[in-house]
């Protein structure tokens, strides 16, 4: 097997997982990513392959959701964004 490291920087992405099954081989598990602007990326795995990805990208979504829960968000020029307190609703 080649081994190769690749990182793609992708937003909005879909994915779709496949098991597939050729008679004459054993399965395998197709990953397919695609933006809305219909790139695609095709990713064929080993069983094991898919368990190890599944596992690295739930400890992925976990850390994420954790550190969303505890941090503040800021604006991105490092100015705190303005809030007010009592809103007027008629404006």
């Amino acid at each position: 097997m080649i081994g190769m490291k690749v990182r793609y920087e992708i937003g909005a992405v879909n994915l779709k997982i496949s098991n597939v099954t050729p008679r004459d081989a054993e399965s395998y598990v197709l990953l397919t990513a695609a933006d809305e602007a219909s790139n695609e990326i095709v990713f064929a795995l080993s069983h094991e392959q898919a368990e190890h990805l599944e596992t690295e990208l739930y400890e992925a979504n976990r850390r994420w959701k954790e550190h969303s829960a505890t941090t503040r968000f800021s604006l991105t020029d490092g100015r705190e964004p303005e809030v007010e307190e009592n809103p007027d609703p008629t404006h």
